[in-house]
């Protein structure tokens, strides 16, 4: 059935809805309530949880309102009456801050503008900071989720995180997309070898929080097709000397174990600070695998059993020197050192019968796979301040160095149709080392323009490049010999420069503006060159692009209003997807890259509407995008039965969809988080002589429930569902599961004690048909995703006890 019509029709439904919010009369944009706005900062930045009170001018004795400071530093009173006051800004650690306001009678809002709290360099260990916040933080172009919130994935990695975060998929292998894209991956804000090829390296417990950016303007990269994922390591800031420590273990399938330590000291001008964690597991993953080759019938049907039991470890050490030798300018040092190991034991049995169901061949297929990879990363930021409001400079550089290892022996016993060995086995040995090298440098300047607006200007530098040595022997009279056909060198160096403008404004009162708009262009040079087969593969690429973006808001309130925004990105073939390198693990299911891709330019479009009532809060979007040169795998058959996937080019793909994000607190015991996205998503081109179409409309939705019965005590539920998606040459098939976590306070509220169990009712797998002329394929993976962790964290030395804490409570 084609659903594309009913993709169409809803999105219909959601303007005329869109719409009627917007016009209605009982909206907030037809009432002129006073509200006074600011933002709490210090000599290094936005301060969260700063405390500011309302006092009436004639009588300090009693309080009129009082608010928090959000993360970003900001704060707001609403409904405030017209009259003389006194504001006070006080944070534990910083001298108060006092100031006189007047509310003129007929003034529908004051900014107080930016208000830098004093450090007095003193720490108190029995305060606790308590306050309401939102799950999800809105910003211009996404959101921001803290990692704390999600206490189903306390002992998980970046990849459990990023499954539970809104709007994000993540499939059996650990590929990452946002409507149906492969967005950009950066780890504090820079490219690094951290997250470039698998984020089980990086434990949740590590993580601060996760950024989305749906629609980056012109001052991000433009290799970002699905859009942006900043992960942020935490790094704590906090006056005196203060630290925490946590430790979690479980069993799924196997054990689990993990533990950190953060310890830090913030005196005077010098913040020095120090962490450490790890992770030890065991998972199993079970492969079930059925293929029916229609252009040969010796070999017509196919069957794969197939068993793998991963032990993993991974240890990540950080240290950070930040240097303010006065309130203009500040300099920052951080070291990264990680280490992940792996050892992999795989079976695979292989059956092969002909087109009239009878017994042909069959062999078991024995794998053991020993990697290890050491990544090491520096970097070095520096920002500076002016007299000048709103005008400001940073730099910084970076360069991260990974070096993997991995050695794999394989064994090959053939069978008979009763499973008994016949003859000697087949031995084979493949050994990958791989060196990667990524270098960022990049420099930021705004410059004031009057007024309302400012010019961001700046500059990024990315050299990377691969040196991998993939090599395959055979045993042959107890001797290994080189197969030269299955042996490969590749070589690969890239160097992109990017420069960008963008012009930001506002239309209307500064603190409270009625439009926000902002237009880019960024500039990009790549040159690159491959080199592989000892010179047998050569090619070099040089291409300029532009890309223009622009972003357009209208406020009916503050926090109720529209938007437009416009991008062009581009999609450049990732190291991985170049690396021509073949895998045999499974001989009869074999893939690699493909060194000659071009890049995929995309042109994307969204029209949102956010709107924050007292228990309810709103953000639906309705994007399109279309791509040209999309970069998707693509898998064929030879006439032995033999499959190869790699990624190709086809000619053409649009999507076009909705996304929403709901979020509603009924009462103190109960809040709920729910997102949906629907995406209508077609695909057209030609490969091998044969035109390729396939469309689908795919849809998934995840939810996450916090309950608090008793004080100290959470409890979360979080539920996701995945409808098949759809690939060029068939679909993914539907994925859904349930998670549960319990957290409760311990020792004065300096420890917690949690309990999680992922999984719980056992139904997460994931699977993959493929159809083409002569095969059709259908391989479904589940991985022992059930498991029950418990976990405890202990803060010690601060004022800030949620800050350090593992998981902090939502609704503290």
């Amino acid at each position: 059935m084609n659903l594309r019509p009913f993709a169409y029709i809803f999105l219909k439904l959601f303007l005329f809805c869109f719409t009627f919010l917007a016009i209605s009369p009982g909206n907030s944009f037809a009432q002129q309530n006073s509200q006074i706005t600011g933002k709490v900062i210090d000599a290094r930045g936005p301060l969260e949880f700063a405390d500011i009170i309302l006092y009436k001018k004639t009588d300090t004795t009693k309080r009129v309102a009082s608010v928090l400071s959000d993360s970003t530093g900001n704060f707001i009173f609403k409904k405030i009456p017209s009259g003389l006051y006194i504001a006070s800004v006080e944070l534990v650690g910083y001298k108060p801050y006092k100031l006189d306001i007047a509310l003129k009678e007929n003034s529908s809002s004051l900014d107080l503008g930016v208000i830098e709290l004093k450090s007095v360099g003193v720490t108190l260990n029995t305060i606790t900071i308590t306050a309401q916040r939102k799950q999800i933080q809105k910003t211009p172009q996404g959101f921001i989720v803290k990692a704390e919130d999600n206490i189903t994935q306390a002992a998980g990695t970046a990849s459990d995180l990023l499954a539970n975060t809104p709007t994000v998929l993540v499939d059996a292998e650990g590929g990452v997309s946002i409507r149906g894209k492969s967005p950009m991956i950066l780890i504090n804000g820079r490219n690094s070898v951290l997250g470039s090829k698998s984020l089980d390296r990086i434990p949740a417990s590590s993580i601060e929080k996760i950024e989305i950016i749906n629609n980056p303007s012109a001052q991000y990269d433009a290799d970002a097709e699905g859009g942006i994922i900043n992960i942020t390591l935490k790094k704590n800031r906090l006056n005196g000397t203060n630290g925490a420590v946590s430790v979690g273990g479980g069993y799924g399938a196997y054990g689990r174990f993990s533990s950190s330590f953060q310890l830090n000291n913030q005196s005077g001008k010098w913040n020095l600070g120090m962490a450490y964690d790890n992770r030890f597991a065991t998972r199993e993953r079970k492969i079930e695998s059925n293929r029916t080759n229609f252009d040969n019938p010796e070999s017509y049907y196919l069957n794969q059993q197939r068993t793998d039991k991963r032990t993993e470890q991974t240890h990540n050490l950080r240290m950070n020197v930040d240097f303010n030798p006065n309130p203009k300018n500040a300099w920052g040092l951080e070291a990264i050192y990680g280490f992940d190991g792996q050892h992999n034991y795989e079976s695979l049995q292989s059956t092969i019968r002909n087109q009239q169901n009878a017994f042909m061949s069959s062999n078991l297929r024995f794998s053991d796979e020993n990697s290890t990879e050491n990544v090491y990363e520096l970097a070095l930021n520096y920002s500076r301040k002016f007299d000048k409001e709103r005008k400001l400079f940073s730099a910084s550089i970076s360069n991260a160095y990974g070096n993997e290892k991995e050695n794999t022996d394989i064994n090959t016993q053939s069978l008979t149709e009763s499973v008994k060995p016949i003859g000697d086995p087949y031995l084979q040995r493949t050994s990958n080392y791989e060196k990667t090298n990524i270098t960022n440098a990049r420099f930021d300047y705004t410059i004031p323009v009057g007024v309302h607006a400012t010019v961001e200007t700046g500059y990024k530098g990315i050299f990377r490049w691969l040196d991998a040595d993939f090599r395959s022997l055979y045993e042959e009279n107890n001797e290994y010999i080189l197969d030269s056909s299955a042996s490969n060198i590749f070589r690969f160096n890239e160097q992109v420069h990017a420069g960008y403008v963008l012009y930001k404004s506002f239309i209307g009162v500064k603190s409270s503006p009625k439009w926000k708009y902002d237009l880019g262009i960024r500039l990009e040079q790549v040159f690159n060159h491959g080199q592989s087969g000892g010179g047998t593969t050569d090619f070099n690429n040089s291409y300029f692009n532009f890309f223009p973006s622009g972003n357009l808001a209208y406020y009916l309130a503050k926090n109720d209003f529209l938007k437009w925004t416009y991008s062009r990105r581009i999609n450049r073939p990732g190291l991985g997807q170049l690396n021509p390198f073949v895998d045999i693990t499974d001989s009869l299911n074999t893939h690699g890259g493909n060194p000659y891709l071009d890049p995929e330019l995309v042109n994307a479009l969204e029209m949102g509407y956010n709107k924050d009532w007292k228990h309810v809060n709103m953000t639906a979007n309705v994007f399109f995008r279309s791509g040209t040169n999309t970069i998707l795998p693509y898998t064929v058959v030879d006439s032995s039965g033999v499959a190869f996937t790699q990624p190709r080019n086809f000619g053409h793909s649009t999507t076009i969809g909705f996304e929403g994000i709901f979020s509603a607190q009924a009462d103190k015991i109960w809040n709920a988080t729910i997102s949906i996205s629907a995406f209508n998503q077609e695909i057209t081109g030609n490969q091998d002589g044969k035109d390729i179409s396939n469309q689908a409309f795919s849809w998934y939705v995840k939810t996450i429930n916090n309950f608090n019965f008793w004080k100290g005590n959470k409890w979360q539920i979080a539920a996701n569902y995945q409808a098949p998606t759809v690939t060029p040459q068939g679909k993914r098939l539907a994925v859904y599961n349930v998670d549960m976590g319990m957290q409760q306070k311990i020792m004065k509220g300096n420890g917690r004690i949690g309990l999680t169990i992922t999984d719980i009712f056992n139904t997460q797998k994931n699977g993959l048909i493929v159809e083409a002329d002569n095969f059709q394929s259908k391989r479904v993976f589940k991985i022992d995703t059930r498991a029950v962790m418990l976990t405890f964290a202990y803060t010690f030395g601060t004022s800030f006890k949620e800050k350090l804490m593992e998981n902090k409570f939502l609704n503290e």
